[in-house]
């Protein structure tokens, strides 16, 4: 356990590392966002694929996905509960900043340098259900509620989300597994090789792009829209922890991928739809600085 919360401190250093060197003017948040780009498109597709490499298929694993495609549902549904009566403002805010995680250049790699393979798996098939949730379906909803063309149907933005590198190398690598196909080994030491990178190439993109700055009148609605988020976080976290038929790995890398930062696209989304795009930018920040802070403390618990 000690390793673990080490290691686990160790990953929020280099965020603040990345942080103080954008506060110092070494580094700027334009680079962080050259360095997600790094990370999404080779270090964390690599980290995946050596994931795969010992993942043996279970058709039982296919129900993750559909935990994290409900949660967003209820998130959704809660947020049009809450902004019914509000201006366009808090509708966006509302039912796209409560649904949604940000896995890909956040959770996964907490999860690749920390758990083991089983678990990168785990948390790449809850956001099997996420992705094409906080890619297009939350916005088409809101544009929706709203009376605005969205621009987009659902089958789009469903099969959106096979552009992301790391999506479609997952969703390969998850029909491989089905069928018991293995690729060359040379595939692998290659991503071997490169996988190690992904861990502290994305905290110290986290920290470029952390952001403190807003009103603080708003202090009220970021704190109910974190505040739920976690209360449902909990609650995923204990049933299928506690319940799940699933090995301890799959169990615990689900349980902490629930506590996922509000997601990265939102804030573009929002601005889309003409809301108010700092409010988006503090809640976001708070929510990232939340699961800081716990995950480091459930992969010690758990």
């Amino acid at each position: 356990m000690s390793d673990i919360l080490i290691r686990a401190c160790f990953f929020l250093l280099m965020v603040i590392l990345g942080y103080a060197m954008k506060k110092i003017g070494v580094l700027s948040k334009d680079d962080g966002v050259a360095v997600a780009r790094v990370v999404l498109n080779i270090t964390l597709p690599c980290a995946i694929l050596v994931s795969f490499r010992t993942f043996v298929f279970d058709w039982s694993y296919m129900s993750i996905p559909l935990i994290s495609f409900a949660a967003n549902w209820i998130m959704l549904g809660i947020g049009y509960i809450i902004s019914r009566r509000g201006d366009r403002d808090a509708i966006s805010f509302y039912m796209l900043e409560l649904p949604a995680y940000n896995i890909g250049n956040f959770t996964l790699p907490f999860v690749s340098g920390i758990l083991g393979a089983t678990g990168v798996v785990a948390t790449c098939l809850f956001d099997m259900g996420n992705s094409p949730m906080c890619l297009g379906i939350n916005f088409i909803v809101t544009a929706m509620v709203l009376g605005v063309n969205p621009g987009r149907s659902v089958l789009g933005s469903i099969l959106s989300v096979f552009k992301k590198p790391s999506f479609a190398v997952y969703s390969i690598m998850l029909v491989l597994s089905i069928f018991s196909i293995q690729l060359p080994d040379r595939v692998f030491e290659f991503a071997s090789m490169v996988s190690p990178a992904n861990g502290p190439m994305a905290m110290i993109m986290i920290g470029l792009m952390l952001e403190f700055s807003s009103d603080r009148s708003k202090v009220r609605e970021v704190l109910t829209v974190n505040v739920l988020r976690l209360v449902l976080a909990a609650v995923i976290a204990v049933l299928f922890f506690s319940f799940a038929p699933f090995p301890y790995e799959v169990r615990k890398a689900v349980a902490i991928t629930a506590f996922s930062p509000i997601s990265s696209a939102s804030p573009a989304f929002v601005s889309e739809l003409k809301g108010d795009v700092e409010l988006v930018g503090f809640a976001s920040t708070v929510s990232i600085i939340i699961s800081l802070v716990l995950m480091p403390v459930l992969f010690a618990l758990l």
